[in-house]
């Protein structure tokens, strides 16, 4: 009986290794996209902030002394506050279909929680 338990807090310990070392992978692997992700973002967002600017102060300058400066002006108010609705909505569906942090790491443990299950109830029945 000791053997089995000595046998079983080994293989708990091995798994308490192998989980730190998924952990530390998933982590890894992570925040290297993070980083990616945030920097080109922020360069994208930098640029299509500077682009949407001249374009939008051009046509304003353009229709400034004509009768239709209002029009153009609402319909840039328009058009920005349906990129923003479009945004968010890409948004909500991108964020649906994102993996959760530690997925790896949670499907190896249930794999590997109902196989040490497997093992003390086989342990157990053994021992009747």
């Amino acid at each position: 009986m000791i053997d089995r338990i000595a046998t079983t807090a080994a293989i708990a310990v091995r798994q308490a290794g192998a989980y730190t070392d998924l952990i530390q992978s998933d982590l890894e692997a992570s925040s290297r996209l993070v980083r990616r992700r945030v920097a080109l973002g922020a360069l994208a967002v930098l640029a299509i902030q500077s682009l949407v600017l001249v374009l939008s102060v051009s046509a304003i300058a353009l229709s400034w002394s004509t009768g239709y400066r209002l029009w153009v002006v609402g319909a840039l108010g328009v058009l920005f506050a349906g990129v923003a609705v479009v945004a968010a909505w890409r948004l909500n569906a991108l964020e649906a279909t994102a993996p959760a942090v530690f997925q790896r790491t949670a499907d190896e443990w249930a794999k590997d929680r109902r196989v040490l299950e497997e093992l003390l109830a086989r342990q157990q029945a053994e021992a009747r």
